[in-house]
């Protein structure tokens, strides 16, 4: 089949390719109808590697999918050919010790689309399982269905950060994934989000979207303007999206005593933060690693209209243009957020 390839750091090809895929009675055949290109994605192809995981060999690239079932496994009932799904990504050992004890995201054995040495789904089809595939209501977009992954980090650093109605939260970074956590946020009865970034554009958007109010970091003190927002109080919570070490390290002081903060971006080098200044608060850390247990909450929540992913989706390109489209997402506009392809159907 023909796929979106990197064959190396650097190099992406849009070629044929044979990828050996059986499906078995538990699965499902998707047709890929929008994928969207995600940081990780974009930092394979200019870095050829994140952390640990190297590109070794040519790779499809591509995990935020939505598309059609077109075949299903003898043993499957809750899926039928036509169907309109997204799927979770990430296919875990069923039988792992992180799987039986409900953490099936940190298991080490997870097969994770577009995550070295397995491939991605920009291409024609998928096998996947049909228990990591989910259906999408008529109302709910093949666009909007590709936006469930980055909204499932979201929701997930939600969960983790339990917060009580009528909380401030502020969330570091303007980009996909700090727009759908204040999102999330605001959802999970945050009255108020401060989002920080230095692009004045994407703050802008930001407030359009709810009781949001966008803080540049680079031209205004961040604890400064967190104090002024809270009438001097602090944040209840602090969604640290941006991975900047610098960012990071400051985050106990945008909080109140008590306050809570989840790590969501992953910073490229160590970072360091007063301990004892946090002991002396009672502040809790959070770390979250992508997501678990949230796509059918995702999907509700999106089909209910409380969360409106519209917006974000500002950048479209067809499947024979997706190496263009991965040049544009290298060096995105200011105004943009997130870049997808429509494959042809």
């Amino acid at each position: 089949m023909k796929a979106l390839v990197l064959e190396e750091k650097g190099k992406l090809t849009l070629r044929e390719i044979e990828l050996k895929e059986v499906l078995s009675p538990t699965d499902v055949k998707i047709k890929i109808h929008t994928v969207g290109i995600c940081g990780s994605d974009v930092h394979y192809y200019t870095h050829g590697g994140i952390g640990n995981f190297i590109v070794k060999a040519p790779m499809v690239l591509g995990h935020e999918a939505a598309g059609t079932v077109v075949e299903v496994g003898s043993a499957i009932t809750k899926l039928k050919v036509g169907d309109r799904v997204c799927m979770e990504p990430g296919i875990p050992n069923f039988e792992s010790i992180e799987t039986l004890t409900g953490v099936y995201n940190l298991d080490p054995e997870v097969k994770f689309w577009a995550t070295p040495p397995y491939h991605g789904v920009l291409r024609p089809t998928v096998i996947h399982p049909a228990a990591l595939t989910f259906k999408l209501p008529d109302h709910v977009s093949f666009a909007e269905g590709a936006m469930i992954e980055p909204v499932s980090v979201g929701m997930h650093s939600v969960v983790k950060a339990r917060p009580v109605i009528g909380d401030i939260a502020v969330v570091i970074g303007a980009g996909t994934i700090g727009m759908v956590s204040a999102l999330c946020a605001i959802a999970g009865g945050c009255s108020k989000v401060i989002i920080m970034d230095v692009v004045d554009e994407k703050l802008r958007l930001a407030e359009t979207l709810g009781p949001i109010t966008g803080v540049n970091s680079k031209n205004s003190d961040p604890v400064a303007a967190v104090k002024v927002l809270t009438d001097g109080v602090g944040a209840n919570i602090v969604f640290e999206c941006s991975g900047n070490e610098k960012a990071a390290s400051s985050a106990v002081d945008l909080l109140v005593p008590g306050g809570t903060i989840v790590h969501v971006g992953i910073p490229l080098s160590p970072i360091s933060y007063d301990v004892s200044k946090a002991i002396a608060k009672e502040i809790r850390v959070e770390n979250i690693f992508r997501y678990r247990n949230v796509y059918p909450r995702a999907i509700n929540l999106i089909a209910s209209g409380k969360l409106n992913l519209k917006p974000l989706i500002t950048d479209n390109f067809t499947f024979e243009d997706s190496i263009k489209a991965f040049d544009f997402a290298v060096k995105m506009p200011a105004k943009s957020v997130k870049v997808q392809i429509q494959l042809p159907q």
